[in-house]
């Protein structure tokens, strides 16, 4: 678990930076913006290629999808149902409190603990598939709806439908999964260049996530109930759906239930404070919930493994 820590500790002192260049005013709330929207339509596109690209097929259309899928969506609904009858949300700020509870972040965090927990990389793919795929256009197509009515653009139906396609993650994610099923072989030249546009992504997000951290309020001012549900939603309850299903519906296999059981209880993915920059739609909401989320899902990531591996 030591390596896994310090990737938690890595990711801590990026944000660190971010936080001490503001602190410094070397970077400010338009420099935060700056770096969202770089990461949102050129590192994150890039990234989402490459993982996709070379992702293992044969873990993405399995029963682990079934089960991840039930998850996140159980856990999704329990927050919009709160949402709507205790809080009563916009339906903006729903898209991000939802994406707050279920989005997991696959990437930066994703990768190392099922290099080190899982010994297989390739666990990735499934979570993170289902989020590209699934949740991320629809939600995202939701706020450009929400945010072209709020500046007194025109909508169509026919505009909202093809959102998702003019999406510039979404169409990172289809383009990678097309060059995988089909098999096609890329120049060096241009995977190496995609890798090196790729690799902005994570670093900008952290830094944007630390600017705010020093610009913005602290964690938890007005909305900590809400945050406080949106935190055990994610590291607990999506976790131990994932085992439930896993162990007692679909009889998986022990390092399958591990899998998906560790997968579900990574902390909420920075890419969520991203969609809600862009969108200008509860940013303090999405950034509270990455914050608490990734120093509670380190117990909850290790007593969820030590669980598994005694049931």
């Amino acid at each position: 678990m030591g390596d896994v820590l310090s990737g938690f500790f890595t990711i801590w002192f990026v944000i660190g930076i971010g936080w001490l260049l503001a602190q410094f005013r070397v970077l400010d709330a338009n420099a935060q913006r700056v770096l969202s929207q770089v990461s949102f339509w050129v590192g994150l596109p890039a990234l989402l290629f490459g993982s996709l690209r070379q992702a293992e097929l044969a873990r993405i259309f399995s029963l682990n999808v079934v089960v991840s899928l039930l998850a996140i969506f159980a856990t999704l609904g329990s927050y919009l149902l709160l949402a709507s009858t205790l809080w009563r949300r916009s339906a903006g700020h729903k898209v991000i409190g939802g994406f707050a509870s279920c989005y997991v972040n696959a990437n930066n965090m994703g990768l190392p603990i099922a290099a080190y927990v899982l010994h297989d990389t390739s666990w990735v793919a499934p979570i993170l598939l289902i989020q590209v795929v699934f949740l991320q256009p629809v939600g995202l197509s939701i706020l450009d709806a929400l945010s072209a009515r709020k500046n007194g653009n025109k909508t169509s139906a026919m505009r909202n439908i093809t959102l998702p396609l003019r999406n510039p993650m979404t169409i990172g994610v289809i383009a990678g999964l097309l060059v995988n099923l089909t098999g096609i072989g890329l120049p060096g030249l241009l995977t190496s260049t995609l890798d090196l546009v790729g690799g902005i992504a994570v670093p900008a997000m952290l830094i944007a996530f630390g600017v705010s951290l020093r610009t913005g309020p602290l964690p938890g001012h007005g909305n900590l109930g809400e945050t406080a549900v949106i935190s055990v939603l994610k590291v607990l309850v999506q976790p131990v759906l994932a085992f439930v299903l896993a162990r007692f519906v679909f009889n998986l296999d022990p390092a399958t239930t591990l899998a998906v059981t560790v997968m579900a209880g990574l902390p909420t993915a920075q890419n969520v404070f991203i969609f809600a920059m862009r969108g200008e739609e509860s940013v303090q909401l999405a950034r509270d919930a990455i914050f608490v989320t990734s120093f509670a899902s380190i117990p909850a990531v290790t007593g969820l493994a030590a669980l598994v591996h005694l049931l």
